[in-house]
């Protein structure tokens, strides 16, 4: 799979967030009676050089390159950053976060591709599983890496994988008794809410006089945390 120039995501994946914006728009059409808002696929077209105004700020480009990416996302951020809400400036608004999120994914600035349709997920665009956009063959390059290392953030990290591919215990799990419990494993790994109630859970034991979840080292807490966020689209590896 190739890459167009001045964006960091294979044609195929690119391709199916562009496909899911479109069936978005015409789904949404269909309800209001409106003309379809093609805002996401035009701009994915215009990042892979497509001869047309930028989507957000209307500058003529011939065909866009990183620097009128790049352009584009800080117009969009400061926009975000020095615009007040009003009923004049909600559709602006709108436009530049959708714009934002796109553009910082197309670039890589985040691996969570965005998603449109109602019941699409980003794993499902790009070869992951549901909120987990990391394949199977990332998933389990990093768990043999974390296996072979040594250490509490390699021992975290081992542990946050084999419980999000469903063969080991939730990472942050303590024995009882205790006031709180963490999601068992589930055939085929944790869903969405359980996913993000132990992302809280290791947050929580990391902070300085956070919630204690057992006697796990604060180390190994932040190592669990930045497994899940790479699992979830964080490009920070979480080993590195």
């Amino acid at each position: 799979m190739t890459t167009e120039p001045g964006t960091r995501r294979p044609a195929a994946h690119i391709a199916a967030v562009r496909d899911d914006a479109l069936q978005a728009a015409d789904n949404a059409a269909a309800l209001t009676g409106q003309p379809p808002d093609y805002l996401i696929p035009y701009a994915i077209d215009w990042a892979e050089g497509r001869p047309a105004p930028a989507p957000f700020t209307g500058k003529p480009t011939a065909a866009a390159s990183p620097e009128d990416l790049q352009a584009e996302i800080s117009a969009c951020e400061t926009y975000l950053t020095t615009t007040n809400y009003s009923d004049e400036t909600a559709q602006q608004l709108e436009d530049a976060r959708d714009v934002l999120e796109l553009l910082r994914w197309i670039t890589g600035k985040t691996d969570k591709p965005p998603a449109y349709s109602d019941g699409t997920l980003p794993g499902d665009l790009v070869g992951g599983r549901g909120v987990i956009v990391r394949s199977t063959a990332d998933l389990t390059a990093l768990a043999t890496a974390a296996r072979t290392g040594t250490g509490p953030r390699a021992t975290a990290v081992a542990a946050t994988l084999a419980w999000l591919a469903g063969t080991g215990p939730a990472p942050m799990a303590h024995p009882e008794p205790g006031p709180c419990t963490h999601p068992a494993p589930q055939p085929g790994g944790p869903g969405e809410q359980a996913i993000i109630r132990e992302q809280r859970a290791a947050e929580e034991h990391a902070e300085p006089g956070g919630y204690r979840h057992g006697t796990h080292t604060p180390a190994y807490a932040a190592a669990v945390t930045g497994a899940i966020r790479w699992a979830l689209g964080d490009p920070e590896q979480p080993l590195s």
